[in-house]
């Protein structure tokens, strides 16, 4: 399958996205947001770029994750599932045609200031077949002409700025009071459009060289450009001309420039306004066609939309059907509310970009490795979230109205023709609950495929699955045969994929992998144990690390877990889920770098638990010829009695062992910090764990903080069902 050419650069990067926000956003929209607020209007620019930051840092981070041409579509369908993602790619893609719509028509005003001899909505359809054919011919040649305008459009405005600001004030300043927010953050709502197309970029990742770097640069750098250009520009509107002047002037640079320096030099800054608003419809456009392109490929639109040119190398059927529907909409609809409906879609999305950051990182979703990761995660996430859906809230009915026109028509394509084409889940779907895995039928058909020798046919005590983070795969394996106790291990190699991937893409010549796998033969040999090892790949870590545990019907399943990590939080355990669904031991292994197992701890729970914990133990212990403490940890006062029926239970469970053991009692008022204290006297630490998950779990399980926060090597065992 052919591939969109990687072409663009940092500078590219920075006028398409410059080149998505400059142009109604500061050329028109003014006159309306003065109307609102007064001479604050460039406060209310700064307040909604402020909310608009939240979503530009989480998706520089999700874009270098994915880096494929599709943007917030690509990561709202691998995240929620292909129904959210149909909705999201179709709303984007109208959304950001109805904008573009809205650019080619709102030079008119500048036009005007021109001649009066054209017929604008004819121009604006002439202009739409020039930028069609330009992102067909190539996005290379078009981010060129881009870079030109976007230059030339930034220093005429820095031009007219500089000496507006430097001249003695002609308006008398209106003191600022806390009375006026309320129409500032009204105003705020009103020019977030103006913000709309910072991410727009993302969509066309897939074409930008090194796109982990770029991207992210490039859009933080964009939006830090355009948010100086406009609350420099608004200020120095409001601090030369009256309000009355400014208030619903749909040119008020044009009427700036006049005031400062006459009609020629106003007469080039609507020319400029011109091609600007041009290149943001170019820009829009450019982005837009990705999405259909994108979502031909998942199946969710007709496969025709996905054809790239063969000389090209461009989506020209997704590019053509683009400009129709730009050309219809300036033809036939009112573009101005349409283009305000659409807008509160993308508020929408904006919400649940910075959702999605939160979810991909908190499922630990073993695929999602981004090389750029948001800064104060999660506090501007969870600010971005709550910012935007204020947004809307002000915006109202028109907000509910935006919503339903864009989703209803994504609901129906989805089930009209995508969802007899894809059975993927999302990420959310499948780190949900899993009725899928419960089948009555005895053989079990893995949704996973395998690289080179995969048989999985096999019967193994021990099953050590490896997930691509583990500190030190051998201290896993060789905890693993500890308890084989000779018996067959099977080391299972998961690579979890994205579902949209193609398995058959992946091959096992990685270096990494083929050095693991002489490392475990080399210690199959030492060990004169028998070991299989098998690489696999998967789109569905959880169902394949428990369909590989029923199939070889083994009594221990070993994997490593790092628990909650310290200035974290969790909204699901993946290990949690896991507990709750295998039917054999699980063993969750925290490695702490300890080499050299001679000192071990057992907490003790007093329940029938405790005897698969006992004789655990045992095994690592013979294996490394160590030492067994079990501790009793109680809160309570205990009653002789008690004391020595719990000192009974403990030299019960030590003396049927062959090692050496020895065991006690200790009180504490904070049983993670006890745990912590203790564990710094020994190696390795084993407890029981629990199934127990409830939504306010968010700051982690007790079993969490005890993985994470014990000074030794952990293994918290969950005992099989009986």
């Amino acid at each position: 399958m052919k591939k969109l050419e990687r072409n663009l650069g940092l500078s590219s990067v920075i006028s398409i996205s410059i080149a998505s926000m400059l142009g109604s956003g500061i050329f028109v929209l003014p006159g309306l947001a003065f109307e609102v607020t007064g001479p604050y209007v460039w406060i209310s620019y700064l307040i909604a770029a402020l909310c608009v930051l939240p979503a530009a840092l989480s998706k520089s981070e999700l874009a270098t994750a994915m880096p494929a041409s599709g943007g917030t579509y690509i990561y709202i369908e691998r995240t929620f599932g292909p129904m959210a993602g149909t909705i999201a790619g179709l709303g984007l893609w109208i959304s950001l045609l109805l904008k573009a719509a809205f650019a080619l028509m709102g030079f008119g005003a500048y036009l005007s200031t021109l001649t009066t001899s054209f017929d604008l909505k004819y121009l604006a359809l002439f202009l739409t077949v020039i930028i069609t054919i330009l992102n067909i011919i190539g996005v290379g040649k078009v981010s060129g002409l881009l870079i030109v305008v976007v230059i030339t459009s930034t220093l005429g405005l820095t031009i007219l700025n500089i000496g507006t600001l430097s001249t003695a004030s002609v308006i008398p300043g209106i003191p600022f009071s806390f009375s006026h927010m309320d129409s500032i953050l009204l105003a705020s709502g009103l020019v977030f459009i103006s913000y709309a197309g910072v991410t727009k970029v993302a969509a066309i990742a897939e074409e930008i060289k090194t796109p982990e770097k770029n991207l992210p640069r490039g859009i933080l750098l964009s939006l830090l450009i355009v948010t100086v250009l406009y609350c420099v520009t608004t200020l120095a509107l409001a601090k030369f001309l009256p309000i009355d002047q400014l208030k619903s002037n749909l040119r008020p640079i044009y009427t700036l420039a006049q005031v400062f320096a006459g009609n020629t030099f106003a007469t080039i800054m609507a020319i400029l306004a011109i091609l600007t608003m041009t290149s943001m419809a170019n820009a829009g456009l450019l982005a837009a066609s990705r999405f259909p392109f994108a979502m031909s490929r998942d199946h969710l639109f007709p496969k025709s939309f996905g054809h790239i040119h063969r000389k090209f190398l461009t989506p020209v059927w997704s590019i053509l059907a683009s400009g129709i529907i730009i050309a219809c909409a300036i033809y036939f609809l009112n573009i101005a509310k349409i283009a305000k409906l659409a807008s509160a879609f993308i508020l929408v999305l904006y919400m649940f970009v910075n959702i999605t950051v939160i979810a991909l990182r908190e499922t630990h979703i073993q695929w999602y490795r981004p090389t750029y990761k948001s800064p104060f995660y999660p506090y501007i996430q969870i600010f971005g979230i709550i910012s935007t859906f204020y947004l809307l809230v002000m915006m109202k009915d028109l907000a509910i109205i935006g919503l339903v026109s864009i989703s209803v028509p994504g609901i129906l394509i989805y089930f009209l023709y995508a969802k007899s084409r894809v059975n993927r889940k999302g990420v959310l779907g499948i780190r949900g609950k899993r009725k899928d895995l419960f089948d009555d039928t005895p053989n079990f058909s893995p949704t996973m495929h395998s690289l080179g020798r995969c048989e999985l046919d096999q019967d193994a005590n021990v099953v050590v699955a490896l997930v691509g983070n583990e500190k030190s795969p051998e201290m896993l394996i060789d905890i693993g045969t500890s308890l084989a106790d000779g018996e067959q291990i099977e080391v299972a190699h998961l690579t979890e994929a994205p579902e949209q991937s193609d398995l058959n893409d992946f091959t096992d010549e990685d270096p990494n992998l083929r050095s693991l796998r002489r490392r475990v033969v080399a210690m199959a040999i030492e060990k004169t144990t028998p070991i299989n090892f098998d690489p696999i790949v998967t789109h569905d870590l959880s169902k394949s690390i428990f369909e590989i545990g029923q199939r070889l019907h083994c009594n221990w399943l070993f994997m490593e877990w790092k628990g909650r990590l310290r200035g974290t939080f969790t909204t699901q355990s993946p290990v949690a889920w896991l507990r709750s669904h295998l039917s054999c031991h699980l063993a969750i292994y925290r490695d702490k770098g300890v080499r050299y197992t001679r000192k071990i701890l057992i907490i003790l729970d007093e329940n029938s638990n405790d005897e698969v914990l006992a004789q655990a133990a045992y095994h690592i212990a013979k294996n490394n010829n160590a030492e067994l403490t079990f501790v009793y940890l109680t809160n309570k006062d205990l009653d002789i009695s008690e004391t020595s029926n719990l000192e009974k239970y403990i030299r019960d469970l030590s003396d049927e062992l062959d090692v050496r053991a020895v065991g006690h009692i200790e009180h504490y008022q904070n049983k993670i910090e006890k745990i912590e204290s203790l564990s710094v006297e020994y190696d390795l630490l084993l407890f029981n764990t629990s199934t127990n998950y409830k939504w306010y779990n968010v700051f982690g399980t007790e079993d969490d903080k005890i993985i994470a926060q014990a000074s030794c090597s952990v293994l918290g065992i969950h005992t099989a069902p009986a």
